[in-house]
């Protein structure tokens, strides 16, 4: 099957072909993390074949595939070695490096403020020293809430006396796994904040003075005497500062199938850019200078806006997609938005290779390579006479192409689809773009004139009150939202083939395209039943890690039947987790029970008020505490295992972990090593 470039318009600039492979050449190494050297010279070796084909091919007429083999090659290597010099621990200066068992004193600057939960606050640490050497690389820092009368500030420097522990992974099944995480951010290490640390003073750097700054701009809107939602979405829509979006607000943007309205993304740099465009037309009329000082002013603004709302791979991806843009006008020049769109995706992983690996990354260059792909597409559609009726047909399609672009990775990541996502951006798009020009406005208005201020401010609290109250209303239809979507990595990568082969289709409709989207289809459809075949046969019990109740899943003969004295505990996150990730089968509850027999093997679950039975069981779980004597039990019945699940305190654990040292017989804590699986 022949892809012209007319089907794929991105394969006429090799930027985006190049860009790719970039970006599958920083997966390779970031899996098979390979060391620098190692790295180096694959590198090295991958451009002198490139140079060399580079040479031959000058040589002959028609181009040879050499040449673009040993460029895809080279930039594979590239992205891998790209991926290796970031990898934080790989640097002598890292921290890591300095740590002892005890007794650390670190040195570090607080860099910014990250999403609060509901115990802790949240922080990046630049750690400038361990134990008086110098080193380098970011931590995570966390405080206990309403423990710091006030928020941590950037540029404010702390003095830690403590050691750094690895950040916890998850210790359940189907879990988030923040660990895993923080890694792609570069953040291996966690710190936290009690009664050991002295602050030092502040470093007045980038970071210090863009924080107030940000501040400054947020606390501006005080006269307005905004409700804590109303100030809280404004950051988020003016700022970028998302931080302190309540939960009930941000379920709401997440069920509607807006949340992209709360991330600073090409919807806002386009309103902006649009609207300086307008604003700063008279410049041009200066002669000589007037076009370029036009030119200057826009990329200034809008790299400043960029700044204030925090560099994300959305923003970073939007603002120099503008500014291509604007260079562009300025030369009379169309920029490609293809280049535009892989230029600013080769920047962003140069500069960060990390962002491969980011949620936020993989959506915004998927929604906008969609937008671009289908325009073509949609633009061929009858317009009307009326701009509104235009403007929202326009919102429709601009929508239902991001989101088909998106799709698969929304039910990869998230689980679940809201079916009216199209009605809320009808409303939301709109409003969203009024906010950003008139709160930017009030922004500025806030300190030079107050009275109209006050006026304007009036207008934007009603506008940003109705987008909130329309936004929770369409979220309310919960009938209307799928939810606890079972999908894979498999399955993802499936329907992006699916999608693939649909927009070449519909392109151009032949026979050849036609057969391999309806196969593309039909390998959808047997990879979706093979997942749920093997998913289903598979027989497994798991002992989860759960500290209020004694919980095990017992997965087989097609169902699941959970045992555990908690009657919600299939309707818990623990249990509709896991249930969902083994596509829904049906769901029994029992009572805790001290006899479970699962394929052959005898568990003997003790607790509180067992009675110890006269059997020789394969496997003892103990839980609550119970107060037994382990070495007896050991030695007269000879279990091969020995598990203790969360509801056990640590002491316990302790005294339990020694004796089965003691006795050799292996022993799993499930508060430190996570849930214990037993499969067929």
């Amino acid at each position: 099957m022949r892809f012209n470039t007319d089907s794929l318009p991105a394969l006429k600039y090799p930027i985006a072909v190049l860009t790719l492979f970039l970006a599958l050449g920083i997966i390779i190494g970031d899996f098979f993390k390979p060391s620098p050297e190692t790295s180096l010279i694959v590198c090295s070796f991958t451009f002198i074949i490139l140079i060399i084909a580079y040479w031959h091919s000058k040589k002959t007429f028609l181009p040879k595939p050499y040449f673009g083999i040993a460029a895809f090659s080279f930039m594979l290597a590239l992205g891998s070695l790209i991926q290796i010099l970031h990898y934080s621990p790989n640097n002598k200066l890292h921290y890591s490096h300095y740590l002892k068992n005890t007794d650390n004193v670190i040195k570090g600057i607080i860099l910014e403020r990250l999403k609060p939960n509901n115990y802790q606050e949240k922080y990046y640490l630049e750690v400038v020293s361990v134990n008086k050497k110098k080193t380098r690389g970011k931590i995570l820092l966390t405080t206990a809430k309403d423990s710091l009368k006030t928020l941590l500030f950037p540029g404010d420097i702390f003095i830690i006396a403590d050691t750094p522990t690895a950040i916890a992974k998850p210790l359940n099944p189907n879990q988030f796994d923040y660990a895993a995480y923080m890694e792609k951010q570069d953040i291996f290490y966690q710190l936290q904040l009690r009664s050991n640390y002295i602050k030092t003073g502040r470093k007045y750097n980038f970071n210090y003075y863009l924080g107030l700054l940000r501040f400054k701009l947020s606390n501006s809107f005080k006269i307005h005497n905004y409700s804590t939602t109303l100030q809280n979405t404004l950051n988020a829509l003016l700022l970028g500062q998302r931080q302190d979006i309540d939960t009930a607000t941000n379920n709401s943007y997440r069920d509607a199938g807006v949340m992209h309205i709360l991330a600073i993304s090409g919807l806002h740099f386009a309103v902006l850019f649009y609207a300086l465009i307008n604003i700063l037309k008279p410049l041009k009329r200066l002669k000589n200078k007037g076009k370029i000082i036009q030119l200057i002013t826009i990329l200034i603004l809008l790299w400043g806006f960029a700044f204030i709302t925090g560099l994300s791979a959305s923003v970073v991806r939007s603002v120099i997609m503008f500014s291509f843009i604007s260079i562009g006008k300025y030369l009379n020049r169309q920029t490609p938005i293809y280049n535009s769109i892989a230029i600013s995706m080769l920047v962003l992983l140069v500069a960060k290779p990390g962002f491969i690996f980011d949620a936020g990354f993989q959506l915004s260059y998927l929604a906008v390579f969609a937008i671009v792909w289908f325009e073509p597409f949609y633009q061929q559609l009858k317009t009307s006479k009326f701009k509104a009726v235009n403007y929202f047909r326009d919102t429709v399609l601009v929508s239902l192409s991001a989101q088909v672009g998106v799709l698969p990775l929304i039910l990869f990541y998230f689980k679940r689809f809201p079916l009216l996502f199209l009605l809320a951006n009808l409303i939301v798009i709109p409003l969203s773009n009024i906010i950003l020009l008139l709160g930017l406005i009030v922004l500025l208005l806030n300190f030079i004139w107050i009275d109209a201020t006050l006026l304007l401010g009036k207008l934007l609290g009603f506008v940003v009150t109705l987008m909130n109250l329309f936004i929770a209303w369409i979220a309310s239809f919960e009938s209307f939202i799928i939810k606890d979507i079972p999908f894979t990595l498999l399955l993802t990568c499936t329907l992006y083939i699916v999608i693939f082969l649909f927009g070449l289709w519909i392109y151009k409709k032949n026979f050849i395209r036609t057969v391999f989207f309806l196969v593309s289809i039909l390998l959808l459809q047997c990879t979706y039943t093979l997942t749920v075949l093997e998913t289903r046969t598979n027989q497994e019990l798991i002992v989860f890690n759960d500290y209020k109740n004694t919980s095990i899943a017992l997965k087989q003969n097609n169902s699941i039947t959970f045992i555990s004295d908690d009657s919600l505990m299939p309707a818990s996150n623990l249990g509709r987790d896991y249930t969902r990730d083994n596509f829904n089968l049906p769901v029994n509850l029992k009572k805790k029970q001290n006899i479970i027999w699962f394929n052959g093997k005898k568990i003997l679950l003790i607790d509180k008020d067992c009675i110890i039975q006269n059997i020789k069981p394969d496997i003892v779980i103990l839980t609550e505490s119970a107060k037994i004597n382990l070495e007896r039990i050991i030695k007269q019945y000879k279990p091969r295992q020995v598990i203790a699940d969360g509801t056990n305190y640590k002491t316990k654990l302790s005294q339990w972990r020694a004796t089965c040292r003691k006795e050799k017989i292996p022993f799993h804590a499930t508060a430190e090593k996570g849930f214990y699986r037993i499969v067929e």
